[in-house]
């Protein structure tokens, strides 16, 4: 396991930013001090999502969030607004630009889309040389086939599934921006738990950037997946891995049509979960199981609780296989752990929004149905799969870590630690 470089929350300033169309909120922006810490993490600030709301000390605690998907530690962060945006957004629909993009049926240059931090970005001819500054843009380049055109990503544990990435250069960690514009690129694509700072020196050094918005949905991912194929000009083969993409979760869903309930899951990750508004819920819910967290009334990345964990006594748990759940109180107790019903999910699958994380639904819906996945397999075709409104925004800016997320109770401890030493007061 690779030794990283692990952002700490050290001290944070008032940012207003949009949390939806009609929600506005003032975030606590994190300005951050880096440290070492023998673990192979490499964690990233701010969760939105997780410090709405919240005092300072439950703050320090919940702050720390692991992009192992949609991060490679692309430099520290250093202000903007903490889910990926830069500062102000209410003015931007963050996703219209890029969903409008995939209704044109043609594939031709120049295109003109606009991102999610409202810039419209022009590309005027087919990109040739393209850096993916986090893994989960990486997947999504070589599940359509245009991994021979990337040379830049984040050559990091987190891509170490995709074949032939070692060729690659390495824009991960400190002196991300410097390494990118030594790959003279055509067209930088970031995920939207990109530093903004480093999206804005890349424009400032005169590149292409197309800065994503977040994830909420799995439909999401399809059609980030239609939106890089569009910017990239592979239309044809982008097209055909989102359908591809929504097929299986069409046959995951349908795999649940006779079952009167779902089991209750429970999806853990060092001291964290998720509710509603996430990929990760999204695929809990496509896969047939009913998220105890999000019937908790939770949204987003949180903090998991003794007393949530004892209250809903979850049928199944579900975690990524880079973690392991602790038994003792309150685990032992709950239906899970007494039946043995424990699944593990390839953290990269599950964590970085990208094609693959149909792998994982088809995972727990062979697990929870496997009768029903198996006739599903057989009868669901393309023509069964609802028609997606590729013109419609559904994501929005203020979504959650999007680009892949696990947080580690060591970084926890250590940002808890961090603040004690710079005054116990963010």
């Amino acid at each position: 396991m690779a030794t990283g470089p692990i952002v700490a929350l050290a001290r944070t300033t008032p940012t207003r930013r949009t949390d939806s169309p009609t929600d506005h909120q003032t975030v606590r922006t994190p300005v951050c001090i880096v440290f070492k810490l023998d673990w192979s993490r490499q964690i990233l600030i701010g969760y939105r999502q997780s410090l709405i709301r919240m005092n300072t000390r439950t703050l320090v605690l919940a702050a720390v969030v692991l992009v192992a998907g949609g991060l490679a530690a692309t430099g520290a962060v250093a202000g903007g607004a903490v889910d990926g945006s830069p500062g102000e957004q209410s003015a931007v629909d963050p996703a219209a630009g890029q969903q409008a993009a995939v209704a044109q049926s043609s594939c031709e240059f120049p295109v003109t889309r606009t991102d999610v931090t409202g810039t419209e970005v022009t590309i005027d001819e087919r990109p040739e040389r393209i850096v993916a500054l986090q893994p989960s843009d990486a997947q999504i380049l070589w599940e359509i086939d245009a991994q021979d055109r990337v040379v830049g990503m984040p050559v990091t544990q987190y891509t170490s599934y995709l074949d032939g990435r070692s060729g690659k250069a390495d824009v991960s960690g400190e002196g991300t921006v410097e390494r990118v514009v030594g790959t003279n690129p055509d067209l930088v694509l970031a995920a939207n738990v990109s530093d903004p700072e480093t999206v804005a020196s890349l424009r400032e050094a005169g590149l292409t950037v197309y800065h994503f918005a977040g994830v909420e949905s799995l439909d999401g991912i399809a059609r980030n997946v239609e939106t890089v194929g569009r910017l990239i000009g592979s239309c044809e083969s982008a097209r055909e891995e989102a359908d591809e993409f929504r097929l299986t979760v069409e046959r995951a869903r349908a795999a649940q049509a006779n079952a009167s309930d779902g089991p209750s899951v429970l999806y853990t990750f060092f001291g964290f979960t998720t509710g509603t508004g996430t990929h990760i819920h999204d695929a809990i819910e496509a896969a047939g199981g009913e998220n105890v967290a999000a019937e908790a009334g939770l949204e987003g990345y949180k903090e998991l609780s003794d007393e949530l964990v004892i209250d809903r006594n979850p049928e199944w748990i579900v975690y990524p296989d880079d973690y392991t759940v602790a038994g003792g109180t309150p685990y032992n107790d709950t239906t899970a752990f007494q039946r043995n019903q424990t699944i593990a999910l390839d953290y990269s699958y599950i964590n970085q929004p990208g094609p693959r994380v149909a792998i994982p639904v088809t995972q727990l819906a062979k697990t929870w149905y496997p009768e029903g996945l198996a006739e599903a397999n057989r009868t669901v075709n393309q023509s069964d799969v609802p028609t997606p409104n590729r013109a419609t925004a559904e994501e929005t800016a203020a979504s959650g870590p999007g680009f892949g997320v696990t947080v580690g109770a060591i970084a926890v401890l250590a940002v808890a630690a961090a603040a004690l030493l710079v005054g116990r007061r963010l």
